[in-house]
């Protein structure tokens, strides 16, 4: 069949279209006046996507029904030349009429397998493969279950059925100059579900327990295919990674986040059939215990102010874990300062020696070991940075900062370096003299403008 222009195709009344496209689809001409009915086409892309679509519409016998109309690859009607001209074409142009005698078993083996499991030939769309990927292609799909399968095989119709239509549609006379493609490829990449709301109650005892974190997941892997081709064979799905933190919480979520992260790290590399690792993030609102006439009430809560952190990644084997805390508001009134710091033409800040120093900490911190204790080692973070930060006179928060280091890592052995952030939160003696009233440092403006932020890192020597 000559290729005819896309604009003559548009024309052509409905029985000439379907008789031109009647091998688009193998052994299924009824779907090229489906076609037809969807005329004018703005392109060949338009035209050629439309056979793919039309054959998802049919009733799920209808589709099983294309499948099934789709020959074994090098199968009996390839040695009877029982094969549509379409089909005998594509297997000779990936070699499939030359095998030898070995890779025909295999074929015939695979072909076996296939209609054995799911009752359906194995289809694919041979132009876009070799005899390697077309093997390897076939032990992956044997492993779907029936719907997958299903689904597999529909979308290698689209990519045939893309290609047969495309030779059937002649080029522009005079197509449009294109500009110089320029040179890409793919980067460092991910995927995955954020803001996983999972809230767990421990009601094993009659003392109940809680956990409330956010969860964020990100994978990844060979996801190449995606991106250049529009291929999501082998991806999950972000709602399928969403429905397993929940579902591995039920017996997985034992004791800290970071133990659980390990956890879900390992199920999603090994059930994942294109992910070599992943990145779990947790924040995890903490609670105490209600006080109820002088004691801790057995089953309600109040939300406390910092946050437990972390972020484990990994390839299901290996691990690394790093933990954290967050909004941890702190102030003392007093044994703070701020002087002796350079000045130039742009200094208006006056010395001085006692202030209110305030900051909400951010912390983060790396282990020595593998395994630690996660929570005991994140209790004890917070409980030193209450301990600590009261202690001393600050000379400055970059002062402060590298005590509450030091400490952390004097008193906890598992913990290999601690990061501070501390954003200034500054109190502003207010001027009440104007109004004649004496503000003896009791008075404050609790300042939304710029503020300093001080960072950095305490590590072991």
């Amino acid at each position: 069949m000559n290729p005819l222009p896309l604009d003559e195709l548009n024309r052509l009344p409905a029985d000439l279209f379907a008789a031109h496209f009647a091998g688009v689809l193998e052994h299924s001409p009824h779907y090229a006046a489906q076609v037809a009915g969807g005329r004018p086409y703005a392109s060949a892309e338009d035209l050629a996507a439309a056979f793919a679509h039309a054959a998802r519409l049919g009733t799920p016998d209808e589709r099983v029904a294309l499948i099934r109309a789709h020959p074994d690859l090098a199968g009996k009607a390839a040695l009877t030349g029982d094969l549509t001209p379409e089909s005998a074409q594509e297997q000779a142009r990936a070699g499939l009429d030359r095998l030898s005698p070995d890779e025909y078993a295999e074929f015939q083996a695979l072909n076996d397998a296939y209609h054995r499991t799911f009752g359906l030939p194995y289809v694919v769309c041979v132009r876009e493969h070799d005899k390697a990927s077309i093997f390897e292609g076939a032990r992956r799909r044997l492993h779907h279950t029936p719907e997958q399968e299903v689904e597999a095989a529909l979308h290698e119709i689209g990519r045939i059925a893309r290609l047969r239509a495309l030779d059937l549609i002649a080029p522009p006379l005079s197509p449009a100059p294109e500009a110089p493609m320029v040179k890409v490829r793919l980067g460092e990449n991910n995927y995955g579900k954020a803001d996983v709301r999972l809230f767990k109650v421990f009601r094993d005892q009659p003392r109940h327990e809680i956990k409330d974190v956010q969860v964020r997941v990100a994978v990844q892997g060979d996801f190449g295919a995606a991106h250049t081709q529009g291929d999501n064979e082998g991806l999950v799905a972000t709602d399928t990674m969403r429905n397993t933190v929940y579902a591995l919480a039920r017996d997985g979520l034992t004791s800290s986040v970071e133990a659980f992260g390990k956890h879900l790290i390992a199920h999603l590399v090994s059930t994942g059939p294109r992910v070599t690792g992943a990145r779990v993030s947790f924040v995890e609102h903490t609670w105490d215990r209600m006080l109820s006439r002088g004691e801790r009430h057995d089953h309600a809560f109040v939300r406390q102010m910092p946050k437990h952190t972390a972020t484990v990644s990994g390839d299901g084997q290996t691990f690394t874990v790093e933990s954290g805390l967050d909004e941890l508001y702190i102030l003392k009134t007093t044994q703070s300062g701020w002087a002796g710091f350079h000045r130039d033409q742009f200094t208006t800040l006056p010395d001085t020696t006692d202030r209110i120093l305030a900051t909400t900490v951010t912390a983060r911190w790396t282990y020595r070991t593998p395994d630690a204790d996660y929570d005991a080692v994140w209790a004890e973070v917070y409980q030193t940075l209450l301990d600590v930060f009261p202690d001393h006179y600050s000379h400055s928060m970059q002062h402060t900062l590298y005590r509450l280091g030091e400490a952390v890592l004097t008193r906890c052995d598992a913990i290999d370096r601690i990061f501070f952030s501390f954003p200034n939160r500054h109190h502003i003696h207010y001027p009440l003299e104007r109004y004649g009233l004496e503000n003896p440092g009791v008075i404050f403006h609790a300042d939304a403008e710029p503020y300093g932020v001080i960072e950095g890192w305490v590590e072991r020597a």
